[in-house]
């Protein structure tokens, strides 16, 4: 919420909308919205994508049918379905 008033507030101060009472314009609201929703978005990507490069996002098929709490936490999510090691 505060990087969209601020981009907001960064618009309507760079086309000398703000006033000096701090009231800021509609279109200046939403352009920083519409800004703040981008980086929010863009960042995003960026570390699904180095999430993807240095570690995967998927299980084997093994794993997959074991069910995550079992490959990797090494706990069962249901105690009726224990397994003993």
């Amino acid at each position: 919420m505060t990087t969209c008033w601020a981009f907001g507030l960064a618009w309507a101060v760079a086309r000398g909308a703000a006033s000096p009472l701090g009231g800021v314009s509609l279109s200046g609201q939403l352009i920083g919205t519409a800004m703040g929703v981008t980086w929010a978005l863009i960042g995003g990507l960026v570390v699904y994508a180095v999430l993807k490069a240095t570690m995967g996002l998927r299980l084997s098929q093994e794993e997959e049918y074991d069910g995550a709490d079992l490959s990797i936490h090494k706990i069962t999510a249901t105690p009726e379905r224990e397994v003993n090691w």
